[in-house]
């Protein structure tokens, strides 16, 4: 009966996060509270449930981004890329692509469209020109550079948590299929709207207004006073956690201890400028709750045996490592382009255990596979990934709106690309 009980919370708690009908945070919590109360899980066992280490690395990265945003650098960058541009739209495409995509692998991908999709529809829209294809290429970007680092994307982020895979066992196993989908993605989208990039060196208004544009948005963006002290302190740290990343074997201490030590570092160097308790009110708390809720509640679910049988029927489906890499690769592309990846991953853990639990030999690849189609394949819509959502909400703000046909005719068949791209990295790596 606790069985049935177990699933049945969950169930319903999933669809509720799944169609917003409550604040996801909210639900999660409740379902585990149920989890407790129902007896599913006994209250101790609900506190040893949640991943602590993945609830503060969050909690610190959020800190840090926070503190750094303060100096003003990340508006500052933008500028200057804005005005490296010139106005020319092939090039503003190129280098606001890739840096969303450099930006959202050592910060977080929400972050990184919040600092950049404003910026880009002002000068594109001023420009006279359809910003909906730089929108579309800095959504796509943002969850391809998140999916290439520890701290990029919170799938990730989870998977390290339970894995214990290093920054640098992200960077070494992901970069050659997530350049192979950079270089695809940016050839699509230049071919596709070769027209709306062309350049515009031969029209003198287009070219005075690209100019003036820039001018305006300097203005605009940089209206913080920059602080050259405050800069480095924000510049050295940033670059000292990011070695502390990539070194993290060699140093000893788990990822979520050396992003704590810099951003309270930073808080202490930085207290005249930044108050902390403004860092802590910035902090998004619904998100940790809703990560703890959920890691509570699959637990739950773990508890009926359920996870189990499910990973004995895909452990028993084929003993072909290739084909169980390719398996969970598509079923969670396809799964994170309609539901919540967060969730989604929290519940293919126990199963991937399970398939470790009966084959020998480095399986390592499974966990590749997960994080590859857990943060690609929510590209495919605008639901998929909570930079989806964010990105369309900022570009209403600016009068651009988006409807979820018109980006997912676009990148859905984008990202059953990017998928096949990644199912052949997985054929040579295992081979």
């Amino acid at each position: 009966m606790i069985d049935y009980i177990a699933l049945i919370i969950f169930g319903v708690s999933f669809i509720l996060i799944v169609f917003e009908l409550f604040d996801k945070s909210l639900v999660a919590l409740c379902g585990a509270l149920l989890m407790v109360v129902f007896g599913v899980l006994k209250p101790e066992e609900a506190i040893a449930a949640v991943e602590f280490e993945t609830i503060l690395l969050l909690l610190a990265m959020m800190l840090l981004v926070n503190i750094a945003s303060k100096s003003g650098i990340f508006s500052w960058m933008n500028v200057k890329i804005a005005a490296f541009t010139k106005g020319n739209p092939l090039f503003i495409f190129l280098f606001f692509s890739l840096i969303t995509a450099f930006f959202s692998a050592f910060l977080d991908n929400v972050t990184t469209v919040i600092l950049i999709v404003p910026l880009t529809i002002e000068l594109v829209k001023g420009m006279g020109r359809d910003p909906k294809p730089y929108v579309f290429a800095e959504i796509i970007f943002s969850n391809i550079g998140g999916a290439v680092t520890l701290i990029g994307d919170p799938p990730n982020i989870i998977i390290g948590g339970v894995t214990g895979f290093s920054f640098l066992d992200f960077v070494v196993n992901l970069w050659m299929p997530i350049l192979m989908s950079i270089v695809f993605v940016l050839l699509v989208f230049v071919v596709v709207h070769r027209n709306k990039f062309r350049p515009i060196s031969g029209n003198l208004p287009e070219l005075f207004i690209a100019n003036v544009l820039i001018k305006k948005i300097q203005h605009k963006f940089l209206k913080i006073t920059l602080h050259r002290e405050f800069i480095i302190k924000v510049v050295a740290m940033l670059i000292i956690t990011i070695i502390g990343f990539l070194l993290q074997k060699q140093i000893g201490f788990p990822t979520y201890v050396i992003a704590f030590l810099a951003a309270i570092l930073l808080a202490l160097m930085t207290a005249k400028r930044v108050h902390i308790h403004d860092s802590f009110r910035s902090v998004e708390w619904t998100t940790l709750f809703f990560f703890a809720g959920l890691f509570i509640m699959v637990a739950g679910v773990e508890k009926t045996g359920v996870l189990d049988q499910l990973s004995h029927f895909i452990a028993g489906s084929t003993s072909n490592l290739f084909y169980l890499a390719l398996i969970i690769l598509w079923v969670s592309g396809f799964a994170s382009m309609i539901l919540d990846n967060i969730p989604f991953v929290t519940v293919m853990i126990p199963v991937i255990f399970g398939i470790q639990a009966q084959m020998t030999g480095d399986t390592s690849i499974l966990w590749w596979a997960l994080s590859l189609g857990a943060c690609l394949g929510g590209n495919a819509t605008l639901i998929g990934a909570s930079a989806n959502v964010v990105s369309v909400d900022l570009a209403k703000k600016e009068g651009v709106n988006i409807s979820f046909l018109s980006y997912m005719k676009f990148s859905f068949p984008l990202t059953i690309g990017v998928l096949a791209i990644c199912s052949v990295y997985l054929f040579f790596a295992i081979n």
